[in-house]
């Protein structure tokens, strides 16, 4: 008999579903329980497509004591799936275009929750008392503490953000209704009849918004304890997966160790926590990657990442910059509506990531290939209107790059330019090195090229270095001067240090560009 495999939950969110239908399922149940066990009242953040749904679908049965769909799991013989009223809101399935909709939608949850238990109770117009008096009446009907789960609490707000002043003053007008109504979370008449409240979003508003006032709500976002809750490490690929590796990997001609690497190269990277180094894969492209049998952009295909493009644009971010951002640890949850910096923006979302920690100071970068290769193109499109000759006079530049061809290093690059209508820096403006570098830094790295700039020495920073497997260039830019200069300059600050010994040819590359005419006026190899 031929051994069915079960499916990648690749459609669904369902705990339930995924038990009842032969998805496969991580088994996190341990980190639940030791929260469960630990405290009472919990926010947890991370990016989209993390498994923060399931999460509370999975949460949501094991309050309402469904005991027959844990058999297996960790849980199973240390819970004893008592029954309790369990108040879900789930803001993927809330409507909140307006404070008006936002207001009625959670009325209207509220009601069908007292009409689903058959509860008679005053409804007052102020949502807020409503609520309140829905988690009064149900502890009184079932004699038992209450479950409050919220899925995706700030999602009311970060629909709205950098989309204009109409929208901000939506965004803000929402967090307040959010405030109001989770604010009767924190009276002691209510915290008195709460069992657990869990809450997840993208966003760490939590400090500063909606939960100031909830004093008891503790952020486990970053705790060393929940580094590797969700998301998936490598070991519980290789347990879950184990089937699906064996046909990729068969397929891709690569042993189980150079398969696992490339899937790591690609898929890996994400941490979480400063006191603990562990990192987990991407679940959606994970999935994908084995489902598809292919390398892939998976993770960018759910959604655009409308509000970092905008804000980028507005603050006309140096775009290289992103590879080598420093920040402080209080700088990495701040999130404010009205100043949202973008580095805590970027890291939250899941576009950064720990990289390392010295004196205080925290790097970010990339989490992995995927990521930067996806994030590059999405860059190229919205920031530069760039069509898909641009695309593919970037492969062409990337091939030139590995020949060594100077002359069609040039031709390449100045037909890339020469395919993008304006600046990024504004249609006034002579475009400056920023963009010129911007431009090519944001072209190799979309078609997976290793191009990485900013990059700090002891003796300044280098503009780029672009690493092939048996070969690195040393490129510094110039504007409106010579491409020499660009050489002497790597030749003077011994750029070329960090790259000796490493069994690389190393190439020194100065390049010129004229600001009035958008090409290139020299370029050299030394």
């Amino acid at each position: 008999m031929i051994k069915k495999k079960p499916k990648f939950p690749l459609d669904t969110s369902s705990f339930r579903r995924l038990r009842e239908e032969s998805y496969i399922y991580i088994d996190k149940t341990r980190w639940l329980y030791r929260m469960i066990e630990e405290g009472t009242a919990y926010f947890f953040s991370r990016p989209r497509r993390f498994g923060k749904s399931l999460t509370v679908s999975t949460l949501y049965e094991l309050f309402k004591g469904n005991r027959e769909l844990f058999n297996g799991l960790w849980i199973y013989d240390r819970w004893e799936f008592e029954k309790y009223p369990v108040v879900v809101f789930d803001f993927n399935e809330i409507p909140s275009s307006s404070p008006e909709k936002l207001e009625s939608n959670l009325f209207f949850v509220v009601n069908k929750y007292l009409d689903d238990n058959d509860i008679k109770a005053p409804k007052p117009k102020d949502v807020p008392l409503f609520f309140k008096e829905l988690l009064l009446n149900l502890y009184s009907k079932y004699n038992q503490k209450i479950t409050i789960l919220i899925d995706e609490y700030d999602k009311p707000i970060t629909d709205h953000l950098g989309l204009g002043e109409e929208r901000l003053k939506t965004a803000e007008e929402n967090r307040d209704i959010l405030r109001n109504f989770f604010g009767v979370l924190k009276g002691q008449e209510v915290v008195n009849v709460i069992k657990f409240t869990f809450v997840t979003g993208v966003s760490r508003f939590a400090k500063v918004s909606i939960f100031s006032e909830w004093n008891n709500l503790i952020d486990i976002t970053m705790s060393r304890e929940y580094a590797d809750f969700l998301g998936y490490t490598e070991e519980e690929i290789e347990q879950y997966f184990d089937d699906y590796l064996e046909i990729f990997c068969g397929e891709k001609g690569f042993d189980r160790k150079q398969c696992m690497e490339m899937i790591k190269y690609w898929y890996d990277g994400y941490r979480f926590s400063l006191e603990s180094d562990k990192k987990v894969y991407s679940p959606i492209s994970l999935m994908y990657c084995l489902k598809e049998g292919e390398f892939k952009n998976y993770w960018f295909k759910t959604a655009t990442p409308t509000l970092l493009v905008n804000l980028l644009r507005q603050k006309n971010y140096y775009i290289p910059k992103i590879e080598d951002i420093k920040i402080t640890e209080n700088l990495l949850d701040a999130f404010d509506i009205k100043n949202i910096r973008i580095e805590p923006l970027l890291f939250q979302s899941g576009y950064l990531t720990i990289k390392a920690m010295e004196d205080d100071i925290i790097f970010l970068a990339y989490p992995n290939q995927e990521v930067k290769k996806s994030f590059s193109e999405i860059l190229m499109q919205y920031l530069f209107e760039t069509t898909p000759d641009t695309f593919y006079l970037a492969g062409k530049l990337g091939k030139a790059f590995e020949q060594e061809n100077c002359e069609g290093i040039r031709a390449h690059i100045d037909s890339i330019f020469a395919s993008i209508p304006y600046p990024l820096y504004g249609k006034k403006d002579k475009p400056g090195e920023a963009y010129f570098h911007t431009i090519i830094y944001l072209s190799l790295s979309l078609i997976g090229y290793n191009a990485k700039s900013e990059l700090l020495t002891s003796q300044g920073r280098l503009d780029m270095a672009i690493e092939f497997k048996n070969k690195v260039y040393i490129i510094e830019f110039k504007c409106n001067q010579s491409a020499d200069k660009g050489i002497e300059q790597i030749k003077e600050k011994g750029y070329i240090d960090n790259w000796r010994g490493r069994g690389k040819k190393i190439i020194l590359c100065g390049i010129n560009f004229d600001t009035e005419k958008r090409e290139i006026r020299g370029i050299r190899f030394g």
